[in-house]
């Protein structure tokens, strides 16, 4: 499928000195992160056992944290504690994870993923990687550098912009004295 490029809204025409607007750049991100959305969900069709959007989600901050305890998981999925264990009573209930409490502070209840769990990520991983690879093969060699050299870029820049935002909440009285200086 071709995908002509987008036009900017018109009031995003000015350029940077590439001939890319801010608008047509931001027009591509959005088309390149809607059709990577729809070419990642489809490689988590058809797993086994059938997990609902959300319960990868869950799986897959699991994952990535180890073992984060309910309020951690919580945060990361953006939902209150309460939907969050009634998420993982489920992802229990399917044998996905394990709920424990924690040795430091039995108040607290830690998160892992189940050897079942831990197959799902892998095979999830698995598929979505081969998805991907199948796209880059269809590119040049030279564009495949190009999108890595501008995807490195994004990322950094991401983090950077999070890391000021961070800096701001944790400290509102420096921010405030940096925008007034």
């Amino acid at each position: 499928m071709t995908q002509r490029r987008p036009e900017p809204p018109a009031d995003e025409h000015a350029t940077d000195g590439t001939g890319t607007g801010a608008g047509d750049a931001t027009a591509a991100v959005e088309r390149m992160l809607s059709t990577a959305s729809l070419l990642w969900s489809r490689a988590d069709q058809g797993l086994e056992p059938a997990v609902s959007p959300i319960q990868l989600r869950a799986v897959e901050a699991i994952a990535r944290f180890g073992r984060p305890n309910l309020g951690g998981l919580a945060d990361e999925l953006g939902a209150i504690p309460s939907s969050t264990s009634r998420l993982c009573d489920r992802l229990e209930a399917a044998g996905l994870v394990v709920r424990e409490t924690a040795r430091a502070d039995r108040r607290e209840i830690i998160v892992r993923l189940t050897d079942q769990g831990e197959r799902l990520h892998a095979e999830l991983t698995r598929r979505r990687r081969a998805a991907v690879g199948e796209v880059l093969a269809q590119m040049s060699p030279t564009s495949r550098g190009r999108l890595i050299d501008a995807l490195t870029e994004f990322g950094q820049a991401c983090e950077r912009r999070d890391s000021a935002e961070t800096s701001a909440v944790l400290r509102p009285e420096r921010a405030r004295r940096d925008r007034t200086a």
